[in-house]
C-alpha cells in the first residue's frame, strides 16, 4: 500500500474514533453540519466513507438552506464532504462559503474544473487530490491558507494560476505553480511546472503524485526540498539539481542518485 493511501486510511480512522461521523441532516440534495449557535451550516459527506459517495451529476450548493424554519448560512464545504464521488460532474460553490476544508473533493474524478468564488480563504489539505480528470484551477485573491498536497495525483492537471491581487500566494512567471509570495516557497505544483529563479524552497508533498512530470530545472536559488516533495512522481526521468540544494527531505526517491547532494530530513 502507497504512502499517501496509509495517510488517508490512517485520517479515516483517527476521524471516525472522534464520533464525528454523524451523517448530518439531508436537504434537498445534500448533507449538512448545521450549527444552531450561530446559523452556519457546512456541507458533509452522504453517510458511510467506506463506501462510495452517493452524490451525482451537477451539484448547485446554495448560500442559505432552512431546516425546522430556522434559516442557515452556509459557510464551508466541510472535510471529506464530496469524499470519493466519481459521479459528481460539476459543483457550484457559493459565495458565502469562505472554507474548503481537508480531502473536500478528494477522488471525484469525474470532476473536470471548478470554480472558487472570492469569498473563499482557506483550502485545507488534500482538497482535490486524486481528482484526476481536473485540468485547471484558479485561485482567488481571496484565499490566504493553503494546506499540503492539494493536487496530489491530479494526473491530468496542466494549468494553476493565482489572482494577480493575491497578497500571500503567486503564480509568478505563468509557473503553473502556487508560491508562499513572503517565503518564495513553491507549495503546490504540477506536471507544467517552471520553477522560478526567485524560489528558494521546494515544500514537501509540493510535487507529489505529478506522474505526468518528465523533466523538472531546479534553479541554484533553491536551497532546500521538503519531505515527499518528488513522492510517485514516476514519470520522472531529467531532473537538475543545483549545489544549492544542500538539505533533501525524505521520501523523494524519485530523485535519489540523481544528485550528489546526501538525501537528509529536513
Amino acid at each position: 500500500m502507497n504512502k499517501i493511501k496509509q495517510l488517508i486510511l490512517l485520517a479515516l480512522c483517527l476521524f471516525s474514533s472522534t464520533g464525528a461521523w454523524a451523517a448530518g441532516t439531508k436537504i434537498g440534495k445534500i448533507y449538512y453540519i448545521l450549527r444552531t449557535y450561530n446559523n452556519t451550516a457546512s456541507v458533509t459527506y452522504t453517510g458511510d466513507l467506506w463506501e462510495e459517495s452517493s452524490y451525482y451529476g451537477d451539484i448547485t450548493i446554495p448560500s442559505e438552506v432552512e431546516y425546522n424554519g430556522v434559516t442557515y448560512t452556509v459557510t464551508e464545504v466541510g472535510s471529506y464532504a464530496f469524499y470519493d464521488a466519481p459521479r459528481i460532474k460539476n459543483v457550484t460553490i457559493p459565495s458565502s462559503v469562505t472554507k474548503i476544508d481537508n480531502w473536500a473533493f478528494y477522488g471525484c474524478t469525474g470532476l473536470t474544473s471548478i470554480d472558487i468564488p472570492n469569498s473563499v480563504t482557506s483550502i485545507g489539505s488534500s482538497v482535490f487530490s486524486d481528482c484526476t480528470g481536473l485540468t485547471s484551477i484558479d485561485i482567488p485573491n481571496s484565499v490566504t491558507s493553503i494546506g499540503t498536497s492539494v493536487f496530489n495525483g491530479c494526473l491530468a492537471l496542466k494549468k494553476i494560476s493565482v489572482a494577480n491581487d493575491n497578497t500571500v500566494y503567486d503564480s509568478r512567471e505563468n509557473c503553473n505553480a502556487i508560491i508562499e509570495t513572503a517565503t518564495n516557497t513553491l507549495i503546490v505544483g504540477c506536471q507544467s511546472t517552471i520553477i522560478p529563479s526567485s524560489v528558494t524552497k521546494i515544500d514537501e508533498w509540493a510535487l507529489s503524485g505529478c506522474t505526468g512530470l518528465t523533466s523538472i530545472d531546479i534553479p541554484n536559488t533553491v536551497t532546500t526540498i521538503g519531505e515527499y516533495a518528488f513522492y510517485d512522481c514516476k514519470g520522472l526521468t531529467s531532473v537538475t539539481i543545483p549545489g544549492s540544494v544542500t538539505k533533501i527531505g525524505e521520501y523523494n526517491q524519485e530523485i535519489k542518485g540523481k544528485t550528489n547532494v546526501e538525501i537528509i530530513p529536513v
